[in-house]
């Protein structure tokens, strides 16, 4: 039988989306905005605002803003940045974002970089460094609005095997003698929630009984606290689960078992959905939740499953 990756993703803490703080914003545009003027610099495809957005969004304190942005209007006005403070409120803090932007810039290293602003030789080319720096702040943001995926939508448990599924599908018709057909529908309730049985296993290679607690506790937490999960298996996405059974079984220490029923409202109309490569099964939107979820990212081959 091969392996089919499964997982479930249990539901996210809440946390704070960090926002740009205006007053730093408009500081950093202001500054950068000048040193481009008094050197009469010409930026093709640049956004000084959003350059400032995410300047400020991947910086710790408005010190190190004020030093960097210093070191880079001094860069823009081909002045030498040897204030050591300033070399490193910029080198250091926006190295990701450096980094990203290094082929633009023309340089085959930051340290090279660094070194052509301390000497401020007119080494650097200007118009070249601000659109990289620019391009490179804004992919740095755009893999961290990405990668914050996990505070979204929640931990991954991964699972080794799932050995079998049963699905049941079920609704109640009363026991009443109907006269007439044409009443018959008034006599059958609607259909109740999808109830999926997985018989599946979990590798503990360390026979350490803690792994599998700790796997165990994360699912009878969520049942205690009734609440919702995704489940996937292969391509197939599950939302909007709830556990009403778990029973796990150790017979072998190093692989243990485990029988679970979770619920699923089966909705008629909107069953299922296309996400090339993966079917959404009960998709649900929630309030300010776009609906996009890349499993293909969440699943990691660490667990020896392989990613449908």
């Amino acid at each position: 039988m091969t392996k089919t990756y499964a997982a479930f993703y249990l539901p996210p803490e809440e946390k704070e989306v960090k926002l740009p703080d205006q007053k730093n914003v408009d500081r950093i545009k202001s500054s950068v905005s000048r040193a481009l003027q008094n050197a009469k610099q010409s930026v093709l495809n640049f956004d000084v605002n959003a350059m400032a957005r995410n300047m400020d969004l991947q910086s710790s304190t408005e010190f190190v803003q004020r030093y960097a942005t210093g070191a880079l209007s001094k860069i823009i006005n081909g002045e030498p940045v040897t204030n050591k403070t300033m070399l490193d409120s910029l080198f250091n803090t926006y190295a990701p974002a450096l980094n990203a932007g290094l082929a633009q810039t023309g340089f085959n290293s930051l340290v090279e970089m660094r070194n052509a602003a301390q000497a401020g030789n007119g080494s650097i080319n200007v118009a070249n460094f601000v659109q990289g720096f620019s391009d490179g702040l804004s992919i740095v943001q755009s893999a961290a609005d990405k990668t914050d995926y996990r505070s979204k939508y929640g931990e991954e448990i991964p699972i080794d095997v799932i050995s079998k599924f049963i699905y049941t599908y079920k609704t109640e018709t009363a026991y009443q003698k109907i006269e007439d057909v044409e009443f018959l529908p008034q006599y059958i309730n609607d259909l109740e929630p999808l109830n999926i049985k997985i018989f599946g296993h979990v590798k503990n290679e360390n026979a350490e009984l803690w792994n599998m607690n700790e796997f165990s506790n994360k699912l009878v937490d969520i049942m205690l606290k009734k609440e919702k999960l995704y489940f996937r298996v292969g391509k197939s996405i599950y939302e909007n689960c709830i556990i009403s059974l778990y029973q796990p079984t150790i017979k072998n220490i190093y692989d243990i078992k485990f029988e679970m029923d979770i619920k699923m409202q089966y909705q008629l109309n909107t069953y299922s959905q296309n996400d090339n490569p993966l079917i959404k099964m009960n998709p649900r939107k929630t309030q300010g939740d776009s609906g996009n979820f890349n499993y293909n990212i969440a699943c990691k081959e660490v667990y020896k499953g392989i990613m449908g």
